[in-house]
């Protein structure tokens, strides 16, 4: 509906131009031939270049150019433009020639010489003169037929140039959003793979503490299956599903509860954020940390959020002092949220990543 629409107001704009570009024409010759005279050359004349400009763009163009076929448009559109000319200058003869005969002195174009008219009729010798303005006019005819070829050429391919960019414009958001999708459900499975390994732990021991665990891991569910559907959530709701993930872990054994240090400081709970964009940096902080040797492992996470929309979160944990086996599928989460920055917050965000012998520490600055 809103394409025929647009096409509609087109043709309207369209047909304004031409009425407009007619008076201009007709003004032209009214003023120096007359209103007849003026009106019958005007309403040729602009016809005709009509004529160029929609066969040239409606076929030309896209049959031949279009299809890389430049050299045979070329020839087409030169020898349409030639034989246009002289078909326009053959009619106007036929059509005006009654008129021209009765009005000798008011036939001559205005791009005569007025000393050459003057001197061709005081010397009998109009036929000299006739022969003389019908090569110019000839010629006269052939650029001006071409230039509005080449006009229309150049309005056809402004139009398909920015048509492709266009398509080219959505296909690219088509493909982000399509990569952001497959990015968001390589995370989730990994999240819900180490929860349940918590819950098997804690259910094996028989702890009290299971209920809880299923609870919170519902909420995390929910979170995952329905918030996260959209392109961004308020950052409340990132923050919820950060401290039940870290209270998971920490219901696994008391004794590290003093080795993690969070803080939350979150002047604008309702700002827009994309979902699971900080879990995989605390995955990966739990994973190589060693959290469970109490006396060596510690982890620190901070997430502050300013009113004006800026963003800074950093989570540092230590490093076992005997290297231990590295989980193949570790490195799937920390390579899947750099894509994510990259194709969400592009040139919007500052990722530092310093790793030493002792400690790994991630930096994440984002400007909303």
């Amino acid at each position: 509906m809103l394409s025929l629409q647009k096409i509609k107001q087109d043709h309207i704009w369209q047909g304004l131009l031409i009425l407009a570009y007619l008076l201009l024409t007709y003004s032209f010759f009214e003023q120096r031939f007359g209103f007849a005279y003026g009106s019958m050359k005007a309403i040729l004349l602009v016809s005709f270049q009509v004529f160029i400009w929609q066969i040239n763009l409606n076929y030309l163009v896209p049959k031949l150019l279009l299809e890389k076929k430049h050299v045979i448009y070329a020839i087409s559109l030169f020898a349409f433009v030639l034989t246009i000319a002289f078909i326009y200058q053959y009619i106007e003869k036929e059509i005006f020639h009654a008129w021209k005969q009765s009005n000798i002195e008011r036939s001559m174009f205005p791009f005569d010489d007025p000393e050459l008219r003057e001197r061709a009729m005081k010397n009998r010798n109009v036929k000299r003169v006739r022969k003389g303005w019908k090569i110019f006019e000839s010629t006269y005819n052939v650029i001006l037929f071409s230039v509005i070829a080449l006009a229309s050429t150049a309005y056809r391919m402004t139009l398909f140039g920015l048509k492709k960019e266009n398509e080219a414009t959505v296909l690219r958001e088509e493909q982000v959003k399509s990569e952001m999708s497959f990015l968001k459900s390589q995370v989730n499975p990994h999240f819900l793979f180490n929860v349940l390994n918590n819950i098997y732990t804690l259910s094996f021991i028989k702890s009290d503490k299971t209920p809880e665990v299923v609870l919170q891991l519902s909420d995390m569910l929910r979170y995952m299956l329905y918030d996260t559907s959209t392109e961004t959530v308020p950052i409340h709701k990132e923050i919820d599903y950060l401290k039940n993930f870290i209270e998971l872990h920490l219901l696994k054994s008391d004794g590290i509860k003093e080795n993690i240090e969070t803080s939350w400081n979150v002047e604008k709970p309702s700002l827009q954020i994309a979902p699971l964009l900080f879990a995989p940096f605390i995955e990966n902080a739990f994973k190589h940390s060693h959290i469970e040797d109490e006396d060596h492992g510690w982890i620190k996470v901070k997430l502050d959020v300013s009113a004006s929309n800026e963003i800074y979160f950093e989570v540092a944990n230590s490093k076992p002092r005997t290297k231990l086996s590295k989980d193949q599928l570790g490195g799937i989460g920390l390579e899947n949220v750099k894509k994510r920055l990259n194709l969400q917050y592009n040139l919007k965000h500052q990722l530092e990543i310093i790793d030493t012998q002792d400690s790994f520490t991630v930096k994440l600055k984002i400007h909303t």
